[in-house]
């Protein structure tokens, strides 16, 4: 077998573990606030720790990656961040439970890095768009797993439910002997990483930045609450698990086509399409007025596929930084995004706290359509011949 694809096979597991444990916690705010006295803001905070956290680790371990090789920050990554969603199942307070967060944002932040930048870096270069979509629809995946994990445990989430529940999120360190005995290396030459220059790119890393923070913005002021909104409406456990379930299914299908498309068709008209089609289906998911089942069904599937163009955003960077410097840019640049996306999701919560989950749709049209305009206009100003490294 190809040695790209046990790279692409394990990147998409632990990232699909990835995203399991860092939206697996919408789910428990009910139980968190019970159990542990957690409020909604900060059980907002809790879901921002992770995304806040992985900037930090996406950085130091995509250094350490790129001057030590991509597959050991893997495994650790991989590792750290199974180990640490244990240790938030049976936290036994409020304290201990954002602090394992935290620590489990830095180990996320390295396993995305290391995962998506050794999968491209060892695909052909004439399927590199279609494999970075099958590791990026690892999101889609692992997403949809924990509607089906609710579904599951929906009808015993009481006494200790909620906490096994929640450690279904240990399970990705299953991987570990996989990626260490199948997973080839990649490594740069220390003459190169000595050469690197990261100020040269810069404007760059900042453009390709603003675009993920708001993608991730719009993406997480919405679904920080989506499910509790969705019950809230009156739509039962089991349909918000199933409408969750199928939403990221057509997510990851999503991905990968706009990730095989892209090896045809220029990357930034591809991601301006998929934010129009965000904006189609931003106010059916979330009505205001007319509020049907089938209509949120309707709008959050639209929003879903339109939001294959996720797996778009990295590569903007990634194909235009040398290898050198490759993980630490795009780790900073994807979850720097993702921080952006927490400050979406505190102000959520916060809203949430004032006026009421009632009042969540209007708010978050307001903060998705805001952050989506920032990309649309970024990305209609972005300069010709941007990419300029060759990637090896």
């Amino acid at each position: 077998m190809q040695k790209y694809i046990h790279a692409t096979i394990s990147a998409f597991f632990s990232w699909a573990g990835n995203i399991y444990d860092l939206l697996i916690v919408t789910y428990v705010y009910y139980y968190f606030q019970k159990c542990l006295g957690l409020n909604a803001v900060e059980g907002t905070l809790l879901f921002a720790l992770g995304l806040i956290f992985r900037v930090i680790g996406g950085y130091v371990f995509g250094k350490i990656a790129d001057q030590r090789g991509r597959k050991p920050i893997l495994a650790i990554g991989t590792a750290g961040y199974s180990l640490f969603q244990g240790l938030m199942a049976f936290s036994p307070n409020a304290v201990i439970l954002l602090i394992a967060r935290a620590f489990q944002g830095l180990f996320m932040g390295a396993q995305w890095t290391a995962g998506t930048v050794i999968a491209y870096e060892q695909a052909p270069p004439s399927a590199r768009g279609l494999i970075n979509g099958i590791v990026q629809a690892g999101y889609g995946v692992g997403y949809a797993l924990t509607g089906v994990a609710f579904i599951a445990f929906s009808q015993s989430m009481g006494g200790i439910g909620w906490r096994l529940f929640l450690l279904t999120g240990s399970i990705p360190i299953i991987l570990l002997p996989y990626i260490i005995l199948k997973v080839s290396d990649v490594k740069v030459s220390r003459k190169a990483i000595s050469n690197a220059n990261v100020k040269e790119y810069t404007k760059i890393l900042i453009r390709a930045s603003i675009i993920i923070s708001g993608m991730f913005f719009s993406y997480y002021s919405i679904f920080a609450v989506y499910p509790g909104l969705a019950e809230y409406l009156g739509l039962s456990k089991d349909f918000v698990g199933l409408m969750m379930t199928v939403a990221n299914v057509s997510l990851a299908i999503s991905f990968i086509v706009y990730g095989r498309v892209a090896d045809f068709i220029n990357k930034r008209k591809l991601i301006t399409y998929g934010v129009i089609g965000e904006m189609i289906g931003l106010p059916m998911m979330l009505p205001i007025i007319l509020k049907s089942p089938e209509l949120m069904l309707i709008g959050l599937l639209v929003y879903s596929i339109a939001t294959g163009f996720w797996p778009l955003a990295p590569l903007l960077i990634v194909e235009s930084v040398p290898q050198e410097v490759r993980s630490a840019l795009t780790g900073l640049s994807y979850n720097l995004g993702s921080v952006v996306g927490g400050v979406g999701s505190i102000t959520m919560g916060t809203l949430v706290q004032i006026f009421g989950l009632a009042n969540s749709p209007l708010f978050g049209n307001i903060l998705g359509y805001s952050s989506l305009l920032i990309v649309l206009i970024t990305l209609l100003t972005w300069p010709r011949g941007t990419v300029i490294a060759k990637n090896k």
